[in-house]
């Protein structure tokens, strides 16, 4: 009877403690990104019964009969159950969930790590990005050519973060050439008729054309410089139409810089789809003579970049001219434009080996010349002016001029065994030796989770079986309590006997 009291006791003390847990799950249940708990119970040791059963006809082997007495319960586990919490949404961007496994990474002022799934993250006024208790968000900052630095404490400045200058070093351009006369006709040079039209100054540099677009391009300076295709019908080479094209810079408001940059031609099939293109630049500076004069000896085959695409010069930067076709195995032909007269097949080529992307420039006569996409990847200096955060924790920067720039990664933390992390409160974890390697990695890849910016992970508490477990508590409780009294009551009994 005395033994019932304290395994009575047991299950109160045991009990008792699952209660504190269910009502810590309830207090959080608003609490962003916490993980609830879930309390194990084990059964104590158990004392061996003597005397008990016997063996069946003397037989050493038939004792069958085991006596053990059990001793009460105890707590066995705190488990956390790391359940995703559902997504409250948000207007700012730095309010950060992981979707999937992981944690974010954060350090306080004494440099010491922690980890959290709570991500309501705000830049302070050094522009670090922290939670409400201070810890700076940790990532790694990239740089302007894409490499990733060490890690440490985003920050992020909007009123000193400028993006520099960059000279436009490629040029792409898709169009419907539309040419089927040849308006600049020259009999000794009709593949470079246009080239030869070329006059510096008046209101356009080429006066006779069948079509013309201006191109905006960019200087080391990040200044916007104006240049301007002239394309016009020549003579078939035998295979299809051909097209021959002129680039001009326009000059800067001086007239410095201006002149042709490139010339060439572009073939194409009987329905008009591009098959070949030939590509020249002046050797001598402008390619002109002392007259001002276009000077076809000055002209020879462009130089080819990596990707099999005709370079040109434009204020000191090599541009890459991309109109949908590429020397995949590099010119097939080469030579000055003096050397081509009314031969075709003297025309630098690309041959064979050219590759034709989808979507290149075509010659359809029935359709109107159109530019219809030009993109270049020059810009200005630009500051910036606000900030996104992708699923893969990249936070970009967006910037005055229109262009975007990958200013920090935001990993994320992931454990061999995150239940064995501590709960340091505040919405944070600190890793201890039980909880195995820990790995940081991008978001999104392999298993780690997703970052998902403009919203907060709620709580993972589910109300309704907090509730139901109160409750059997509360009756497992009260049982225990039953049993020490009635224990108590037993033991009254048997002292009155004396008596």
């Amino acid at each position: 009877m005395r033994a019932a009291l304290f395994i009575g006791a047991t299950g109160m003390k045991a009990l008792g403690d699952g209660m504190n847990v269910i009502t810590n799950n309830l207090a959080n249940v608003s609490t962003l990104g916490y993980k609830s708990q879930d309390i194990q119970f084990a059964d104590i040791w158990y004392a061996q019964q003597a005397n008990i059963g016997d063996w069946w006809d003397a037989q050493d082997s038939s004792y069958v009969a085991l006596g053990q007495k059990g001793e009460g319960v105890l707590v066995n586990d705190v488990r956390t159950i790391f359940q995703q919490g559902a997504f409250e949404s948000s207007n700012t961007v730095t309010d950060l969930a992981i979707n999937g496994t992981g944690f974010f990474q954060v350090q306080d002022a004494q440099n010491r790590t922690y980890y959290t799934r709570a991500g309501d993250f705000r830049f302070d006024n050094q522009g670090v990005l922290r939670n409400p208790e201070g810890l700076a968000l940790m990532g790694y900052a990239m740089a302007g050519d894409g490499t990733q630095g060490e890690l440490a404490a985003i920050t992020v400045d909007k009123f000193d973060s400028t993006m520099p200058p960059r000279a436009t070093t490629s040029l792409s351009m898709r169009l419907n050439a539309g040419q089927g006369q040849d308006l600049s006709h020259n009999d000794t040079n009709p593949y470079f008729s246009l080239l030869q039209q070329y006059t510096a100054g008046g209101n356009s540099p080429i006066a006779n054309s069948g079509y013309s677009q201006d191109i905006t391009l960019y200087d080391a300076a990040g200044t916007a410089r104006q240049a301007t295709i002239f394309l016009d019908g020549a003579p078939s080479d035998g295979y299809g139409s051909v097209v021959e094209y002129v680039i001009v810079a326009a000059g800067d408001e001086n007239g410095q810089g201006a002149g042709p940059l490139m010339a060439g031609t572009l073939s194409f099939t009987n329905d008009g789809q591009l098959r070949d293109m030939s590509a020249y630049t002046p050797t001598n500076g402008n390619g002109m003579d002392a007259e001002g004069n276009i000077d076809l000896n000055a002209w020879s085959s462009a130089a080819l970049s990596p990707d099999g695409l005709p370079q040109m010069q434009f204020y000191g930067s090599t541009v890459a001219v991309d109109m949908g076709i590429n020397a995949g195995g590099g010119w097939q032909s080469t030579g000055t434009a003096s050397e081509v007269g009314t031969n075709a097949r003297t025309l630098t080529s690309m041959g064979d080996t050219a590759v034709v992307s989808t979507g290149a420039t075509t010659n359809l006569m029935d359709a109107s010349p159109v530019m219809y996409e030009s993109t270049q990847d020059g810009y200005a200096s630009g500051q910036l002016s606000d900030i996104n955060i992708t699923s893969d924790g990249t936070v970009l920067g967006r910037f005055s001029n229109n262009q975007e720039q990958k200013l920090w990664q935001i990993p994320i933390c992931r454990f061999t065994s995150e239940y064995n992390l501590r709960r340091e409160g505040n919405n944070l974890f600190s890793a201890t030796q039980d909880c195995g390697q820990m790995d940081m990695g991008v978001a999104g890849t392999e298993n780690f989770g997703k970052v998902a910016a403009y919203n907060i992970e709620q709580s993972n508490v589910d109300m309704a079986s907090e509730m139901v477990d109160m409750i059997i508590t509360q009756r497992g409780f009260q049982s225990n309590s039953k049993v020490v009294t009635t224990a108590d009551e037993m033991l009254r009994r048997a002292m009155e006997l004396k008596r």
